[in-house]
């Protein structure tokens, strides 16, 4: 018979907590999850330079694969880049390394032969070298994702929290985004919304409607649009006593959707309209599991 990993146990999932000890001496930890930052752990910064810190991004995002010059390009330039782009790409490379070795008390010789390293048609940081907040964050929400799984919503909760400690502000907040950069930083928004979303669904799993009441009034706020939040909210309102202010943010939701894109609520959110109307909104949350928690698109 095969056995269920533990949950308690993030070593099968990889998840490292920062502050823990590297993988090797002189390993480089970078963070994504907010202003592009990388060090050692005695001291983060970035470049100065915008070009430098756009590849430095890039190349971070684009771990553990090489980097092709010709992307490389076509997000510093887009469509129009200079006769000089090769040139001045190498520029950028022996910029970005000299910053890493500074950063780091090595040698730039070392950068070059170590963590940044040319490879045929592009660059690449050397995995075993580097480790991201990025795939802490994937590895913490695989795990949140497990333990709704497991039906462990406890569990879930406190995963999701960690990983979403890991966020300080936007993603790459600081960088200038080319086409391929902001596709990343989309899909990690993404991603960080699906998972405010899950572990509010196991809150109220656990009956924290109330606790969870506040945060969804903000993020209602923040995407109006966004059926699966406002499903939420309206259920925590309503299973809270609140069943007037259930109602009108149904209504506003309705108002809006008609206003701006030209359609009615889901056929499950007009259920709810209805059950919340008839006094027919079930109470019991424990019986919810996951195939059956609402989600939606931003």
């Amino acid at each position: 018979m095969s056995s269920v990993p533990d949950v308690r146990d993030r070593s099968h999932l990889g998840v490292r907590r920062r502050g823990s000890s590297p993988r090797q001496v002189g390993s480089l930890f970078a963070r994504l999850l907010g202003p592009l930052t990388v060090g050692t752990g005695k001291r983060e910064s970035a470049p100065t330079s915008n070009r430098e810190k756009q590849m430095l991004a890039l190349l971070l995002l684009n771990l553990p694969h090489v980097t092709s010059t010709g992307l490389i390009i076509d997000e510093l330039w887009t469509e129009n880049p200079p006769k000089t782009a090769m040139t001045t790409l190498q520029t950028y490379i022996l910029h970005l390394r000299k910053f890493l070795a500074e950063t780091m008390g090595v040698s730039a010789r070392t950068v070059a032969k170590e963590y940044l390293v040319h490879r045929s048609g592009g660059y690449v940081f050397v995995a075993s070298q580097v480790d991201l907040d990025v795939e802490e964050f994937r590895a913490l929400e695989r795990r949140a994702h497990m333990e709704v799984d497991l039906d462990d919503y406890q569990g879930a909760v406190r995963t999701a929290e960690s990983a979403l400690s890991l966020w300080h502000g936007q993603a790459l907040m600081d960088v200038q985004a080319g086409q391929y950069i902001q596709a990343e930083i989309h899909g990690l928004e993404q991603a960080r919304l699906s998972l405010i979303e899950e572990k509010i669904e196991a809150e109220m799993v656990l009956g924290r409607d109330r606790k969870v009441l506040g945060e969804l009034s903000t993020l209602v706020t923040r995407y109006p649009l966004h059926e699966g939040l406002n499903s939420s909210y309206i259920r925590a309102l309503a299973n809270s006593g609140y069943r007037t202010r259930a109602l009108e943010v149904y209504q506003d939701l309705r108002a809006v959707m008609v206003d701006q894109i030209g359609l009615e609520p889901s056929a499950e959110l007009r259920e709810l309209h209805e059950a919340i109307l008839t006094d027919r909104l079930p109470r019991a949350r424990t019986e919810r599991r996951r195939g059956e928690l609402l989600r939606h698109p931003a």
